[in-house]
């Protein structure tokens, strides 16, 4: 079912929405990347094989992406949350059938994330999330790219092109100064979601050695899966990726009529954080 849902400033966000079969039931809402939209391979491949499953699954634009309104060099990582916070209270409210009980957020790059900060600042909303070649640090990284010369010159002009093998887009200084709330050592610290870590030991963009280490200092103590000579996109992996997806949420304890909040930590999923390479358990 696609569906325009309100935002924040005025517009509109596309939004594509199968609401879960039964009661009780538990929707996926995939969150893209940076420069990507809701139509992408594995989005469309991960929601196949969710309605297959029995689950619901939502896909959206961020603003400034495919078919949502707003302007893209306008991005902050507020501005994104506020996204996923009007998505989530439109297929809560039943405006996109019938409402989850359960929500688990997919992310991918800079949609990882994204759905790592919303499940922090709104615990017990979350009943898990999976993070998908998170972009950990991303703007950090484009900082120390530019070098003194680039950086200056991007706080001066107040917007800087960046140019890449598949993307060429323009952003905003005040992207920088709005990522000063949202310190990456405190997601690290704070979230206590179950969590799930895919990541490609051969990815460029978002270094595989970033979700390492956000998995060794997470108290969530996240499982983590590496795929070996997995790139960024992962698309020639979205098979493993589907099936360690559904395979972490069967492991979930989210049993219908528990008491604390979905996504609250229970006791059961404490322990050392879990590296798998290639299946094999390390």
């Amino acid at each position: 079912m696609f569906q325009r849902v309100a935002s924040p400033e005025g517009g509109s966000l596309a939004l594509d929405a199968t609401p879960p079969p039964h009661a009780h039931g538990t929707t996926l809402v995939y969150l893209h990347g940076l420069g990507s939209e809701r139509g992408g391979e594995k989005a469309r491949f991960l929601e196949e094989r969710a309605l297959g499953r029995g689950l619901g699954f939502a896909r959206f634009d961020f603003r400034g992406h495919g078919d949502s309104t707003g302007r893209f060099e306008e991005l902050t990582l507020t501005r994104h949350l506020e996204d996923v916070a009007a998505v989530l209270a439109h297929l809560g409210s039943g405006a996109a059938g019938r409402a989850p009980e359960r929500v688990v957020l997919v992310g991918a790059s800079l949609g990882a994330v994204v759905a790592a900060w919303h499940a922090l600042l709104h615990p017990g909303t979350v009943a898990a999330q999976v993070l998908i070649a998170p972009a950990f640090r991303i703007l950090e990284r484009y900082l120390e790219a530019l070098g003194e010369f680039g950086r200056a010159r991007w706080r001066r002009e107040g917007t800087y092109r960046f140019v890449g093998p598949w993307f060429e887009f323009d952003l905003d200084w005040r992207v920088i100064e709005d990522s000063a709330s949202y310190p990456p050592e405190r997601l690290e610290r704070e979230t206590a979601t179950p969590t799930l870590l895919i990541h490609g030991t051969a990815d460029t963009t978002a270094p595989f050695a970033l979700s390492e280490r956000f998995a060794a200092a997470c108290v969530a103590r996240p499982r983590l899966v590496a795929i070996a000579g997995g790139d960024h996109r992962l698309t020639a992996h979205k098979e493993r990726v589907a099936d360690e997806l559904f395979s972490f949420l069967a492991l979930v304890p989210i049993p219908v009529g528990r008491t604390e909040p979905f996504g609250a930590p229970d006791p059961q999923t404490r322990g050392a954080p879990t590296r798998r390479i290639n299946g094999e358990i390390r």
